[in-house]
């Protein structure tokens, strides 16, 4: 099993000579594989290894027996270590997110973070190849299209780093079963996490029902069997990428604050290239493509038998609107930016403020927190601790000095590096509306809609500030 690792990270490029490489290790038997493995190739690779570890306050007393275990194991080792704590269950209900979503959001937060801190060059994480499997089957399950059916990659560059920092998968290669093995005949120990053991999350449910009856009743070969699929589909994907950016490049049009598209030029691709263009025009927008859908590119393509002026609204602030002879694409905040030029303006507090130019209003108010309140999901509605903001909350384009905090640990970026990190085109960026408390940019309502993590509601705020975004033609067309 060993020389099968080493001969991937050799394929995959994922090790250099001189990598500083920082491991998570939860003290399972992937992850405490995973070290063993880095701690052989340390000397030949001249790494210098870290360890990292969550400990996610979900599991009581078994959370702190696996802190002690990986934390004893790498004194012994004489590994340098750093341990996160969080209250994973607590920041799932105050953001709406699962459990399973908390604790990754948190984990690569924490990974990140040391990284930069200690100037790690590679993450390793101990993705093996039922991990892949179970990836491939959960993103199966929820719709996704080829790109979510493409399996987990051996490395990628982490966008959330300001610095050039890799993740990598080494164990990729490998199934928990040959993982386990290998530490059996190494006499090697490890601790066993009871939470895998149940259905409580959904990954859990396709691992212990789904695959291990596929592997016990169906076909003993059924994780690498979906692994060659997943890795066919990853090249199906790589080669539509290829033709869809060769033809973006020669049919769709890009103008200061828009991209356009003649529609008869769409009408005549193939209806997968076509709906590839509609997507990479809409995240070249977005600046990413979380929350864009399926749907969301239908509504797009609808407009090619609609009249014209017809429009469809997308996420992020996108209209598509079908004009004479094309479809164009653009981001409402910045339809008349270059003639009217946008001024700081004071929000009124509790009360509404409206921004005639750009057909916006903000709506703001003010209440006591009560901790059974749900927190709002909605794209343009957020909540923040009032007793947080320090200065006049404004709405504002960008100015020198500004930043966003992006983690609970008070780090800090600029907003010039959230927007490149973003792929926020540069011509957008100069007008993209911000709420702020003076340099402090509280909230970017279409870029990412990031929100800064100062001023997110906890279990300590006592009064909220609640502001929503209004279209003001969508209200005028209400009454």
């Amino acid at each position: 099993m060993l020389n099968k690792i080493i001969s991937f990270i050799q394929q995959n490029n994922l090790l250099s000579q001189g990598d500083s490489v920082v491991a998570g290790v939860s003290g399972g038997a992937d992850s405490i594989c995973l070290l063993h493995v880095l701690l052989r190739l340390r000397e030949e690779y001249h790494l210098r290894l870290h360890v990292v570890h969550i400990n996610h306050g979900l599991r009581a007393e078994e959370a702190g027996r696996d802190e002690q275990f990986v934390e004893t194991l790498c004194k012994s080792l004489q590994i340098e270590y750093g341990c996160f704590h969080y209250d994973v269950g607590r920041i799932a209900r105050e953001e709406g997110l699962s459990e399973e979503e908390a604790g990754r959001k948190v984990r690569y937060q924490a990974f990140v973070d040391y990284s930069l801190a200690h100037q790690c060059n590679k993450l390793a994480i101990a993705h093996n190849k039922n991990d892949n499997a179970e990836t491939f089957l959960f993103h199966l399950f929820r719709g996704s299209g080829i790109t979510g059916l493409s399996g987990i990659e051996a490395s990628r560059p982490l966008q959330e780093s300001n610095t050039k920092l890799t993740l990598i998968r080494p164990l990729l290669c490998v199934t928990r079963e040959e993982i386990e093995g290998f530490l059996a005949s190494e006499n090697i120990p490890y601790i066993i996490d009871s939470s895998n053991l149940t259905d409580k999350y959904s990954r859990n449910k396709i691992r212990n029902n789904i695959l291990n009856y596929a592997s016990a009743e169906i076909n003993v070969q059924s994780v690498g069997n979906i692994i060659e699929a997943a890795n066919t589909l990853k090249e199906i994907g790589d080669y539509l990428n290829q033709n869809i950016r060769q033809r973006y490049r020669s049919l769709v049009m890009e103008e200061e604050y828009s991209f356009r598209i003649s529609a008869d030029d769409l009408a005549g691709e193939h209806i997968v290239i076509r709906k590839g263009l509609v997507r990479l025009i809409l995240e070249k927008l977005a600046g990413q493509s979380k929350d864009l859908e399926a749907k969301h590119v239908e509504a797009a393509l609808s407009l090619l038998t609609k009249q014209v002026g017809k429009q469809v609204h997308i996420p992020y602030g996108i209209i598509a609107e079908r004009e004479y002879n094309d479809i164009k694409f653009y981001r409402k905040s910045y339809e008349k930016a270059d003639l009217n030029p946008f001024q700081p303006v004071e929000l009124q507090i509790p009360g509404r403020t409206e921004l005639p130019h750009c057909r916006t209003a903000v709506l703001t108010e003010l209440f006591d927190y009560k901790k059974s309140e749900c927190i709002p999901k909605s794209h343009y509605t957020k909540w923040f601790d009032y007793d947080k903001i320090e200065n006049a909350v404004q709405i504002r384009t960008r100015k020198e000095g500004d930043f966003i905090q992006i983690n609970a640990l008070g780090g800090r970026k600029k907003l010039k590096d959230y927007f490149i990190d973003q792929k926020v085109p540069r011509k957008i960026r100069d007008n993209q509306l911000l709420i702020t408390d003076g340099s402090h940019v509280m909230w970017i309502p279409d870029s990412g809609n990031r929100m800064s993590e100062r001023y997110k509601v906890t279990g300590s705020t006592k009064k909220i500030l609640s502001m929503s975004l209004i279209d003001m033609e969508e209200m005028k067309n209400e009454r």
